[in-house]
């Protein structure tokens, strides 16, 4: 699964709805973040929304349906939430002439690249908390290009001007994507992770929360050059989006086009260990395959060296790399077999002529309690303080 680019721009109405939330969000206090992720800790954890009690929240829950499931290594799932079509899209004129009058138009399901979902499933009795993989452009009606002159239409499914993926030209549901990894001491990701036909078209609830978000609050977005991504196993999550929102280059909803951005992403990570109900793979390169977004971070990196508007630059920091994989080597990434060090640290906060400018650089970080403790440390030790290093803990 991959972000679409829109084929058309926003509705005015969401793209009010989305610079409000923004300035809510760029307006609300920072806040040190520690929550749930994918999985609790184990017993006697505490649940989601009282761990996360202090963040902020949207005030409606939208009912959507778990449309797909998509197994992307033994232990990690991904699943698509649909969102009914008519919720994001208020200004239908068949909503209008029937509901006009009774009620008033819905509004849409909107969100900020980092944020989470609360996760109401009708069985259990506390709300998951999961972070949304996908874009804000994936939650808006993707239409169908049937009606549409059929030239134009070749042009766009092939996105010969961008050098972008195809994209369906039947169009597709508006929804939102989680990454979810299997925790039995979960409730939530237990139920999520049920055999496929158990659960495939269950009808859930969903409330958008968090602050850890892009765009950064607090920053001018015309003073940053370079943005430095670190994670930690899935605390990738909420860092695929922002990174696929990025790559989406929605003028209406990146609010950042700037032709010299420099962009570092660091991923820690320990190989997908292979499924001993299935046939083990011991193939090195498809092994990397399952590591958790790897191939959308590579697709990101070489669909922007084709439009050279973003300058990405992937590093992969493997735990537990072995002698068959350590041999293996990609022009779009590197490949270390270690965890992230210091030196790492200074040479991704380094701008093009040597010097580490914090005015122009903003960090974010996400992944184990004790992996983001370390590594926020020595960034706001780099760039001179906190201001800019946003961060958000797992466990």
């Amino acid at each position: 699964m991959r972000s679409h680019t829109l084929l058309r721009g926003p509705s005015r109405h969401y793209q009010y709805q989305l610079s409000s939330l923004i300035k809510r969000q760029q307006t609300a206090p920072k806040l040190q973040r520690s929550r749930m992720s994918a999985a609790t800790s184990g017993k006697g954890s505490l649940p989601h929304q009282m761990r996360t009690a202090a963040e902020p929240r949207q005030n409606r829950l939208y009912n959507v349906r778990l449309s797909h499931i998509e197994q992307v290594n033994p232990c990690v799932r991904l699943l698509q939430l649909t969102i009914p079509p008519e919720v994001q899209n208020p200004d239908d004129s068949s909503y209008q002439e029937s509901d006009q009058e009774s009620q008033p138009p819905p509004q849409p399901l909107t969100f900020l690249p980092g944020q989470w979902l609360d996760v109401h499933i009708p069985s259990i009795s506390n709300a998951g908390g999961f972070s949304i993989t996908s874009t804000p452009a994936d939650a808006q009606v993707l239409p169908s290009l049937a009606n549409q002159d059929s030239d134009a239409v070749q042009a766009i499914v092939n996105n010969d001007a961008t050098g972008l993926p195809p994209l369906n030209p039947d169009g597709r549901p508006p929804y939102v994507e989680l990454a979810v990894r299997a925790a039995p001491s979960n409730p939530a990701s237990a139920w999520l992770w049920k055999p496929a036909e158990e659960i495939l078209g269950s009808e859930l609830a969903i409330r958008v929360g968090g602050s850890f978000v892009w765009p950064p609050s607090g920053v001018r977005l015309g003073d940053v050059r370079n943005v430095v991504f670190i994670a930690g196993g899935v605390g990738i999550n909420p860092l695929i989006s922002m990174l696929s929102h990025l790559n989406n280059d929605d003028e209406a909803t990146t609010t950042l086009r700037h032709p010299s951005l420099n962009i570092r992403f660091l991923y820690s990570t320990k190989l997908p260990q292979p499924d001993k109900a299935t046939t083990p793979t011991t193939n090195p390169e498809k092994r990397l395959d399952q590591i958790l977004f790897l191939s959308r971070l590579r697709e990101i990196v070489n669909i922007q060296s084709q439009l050279r508007r973003l300058r990405i630059a992937l590093d992969l920091f493997i735990t537990d790399l072995d002698d068959d994989t350590r041999g293996v080597s990609f022009d779009d990434l590197r490949i270390h077999g270690r965890r992230i060090n210091a030196d790492d640290l200074r040479a991704a906060a380094i701008s093009e002529d040597g010097t580490i400018e914090p005015e122009k650089t903003v960090c974010y970080v996400c992944g184990p309690p004790g992996m983001t403790d370390d590594i926020v440390g020595k960034l706001e030790g780099l760039l001179g303080g906190g201001e800019r290093v946003f961060y958000e803990k797992w466990w």
